[in-house]
């Protein structure tokens, strides 16, 4: 296999670019949601219960999103490496590589498994229990923004061609492609 291309996310958009951008997505996701909802909920009155339960939930928003990329390439077994740590010994760190080449498609469910899942059922909890829509407003703002740089990988892998081959390494993502035989 020929490399097409190499994406290094990290080095092109830099870390703090990332991280900027995946607030102002949150604050820019909240702001457009919940303003149409507290117009379509006006009757309802917003409850403070659970409070605690919206803290967890914040909580495990990310170690869920790490799971359901995992999902759809859970057969690949052998070709995806995953590893858990804690930062601060309560910060879930997961972390999935695709250390060998998986089919570009595979590649593209895996990365909008999460967003596809998630916020559709962050979306049917709110029209649910609209006395509780200002937290799954935020709850969804909140993954909105974890998937930032799911969005970017998308773009720069949906460019490729349709036969190639994404994989992980150090330096980002590689688009491969069979060599042809001459």
């Amino acid at each position: 296999m020929n490399c097409w291309k190499t994406i290094n996310m990290y080095k092109h958009n830099g870390d703090q670019r990332l991280f900027i951008m995946s607030v102002l997505t949150m604050l820019i996701t909240f702001i457009l949601i919940y303003v149409p909802a507290q117009y379509l909920f006006a009757t309802t009155s917003f409850y403070d219960n659970y409070f605690l339960l919206f803290i967890i939930s914040l909580w495990i928003m990310y170690p869920l999103h790490k799971l359901l990329h995992y999902l759809p390439i859970i057969y690949l077994k052998n070709k995806v490496r995953k590893s858990l740590t804690f930062k601060y010994w309560m910060i879930p760190i997961v972390k999935i590589k695709v250390y060998e080449p998986i089919t570009k498609w595979s590649f593209i469910i895996a990365l909008f498994t999460p967003f596809t899942v998630i916020n559709s059922l962050l979306i049917v909890a709110c029209l649910s229990f609209p006395h509780y829509v200002h937290y799954f407003t935020i709850l969804l703002a909140f993954h909105v923004g974890l998937c930032y740089s799911d969005f970017v990988k998308a773009k720069n892998v949906l460019t490729a061609p349709n036969r190639s081959y994404i994989e992980e390494n150090e330096d980002g993502l590689e688009i491969l492609l069979h060599s042809s035989k001459s």
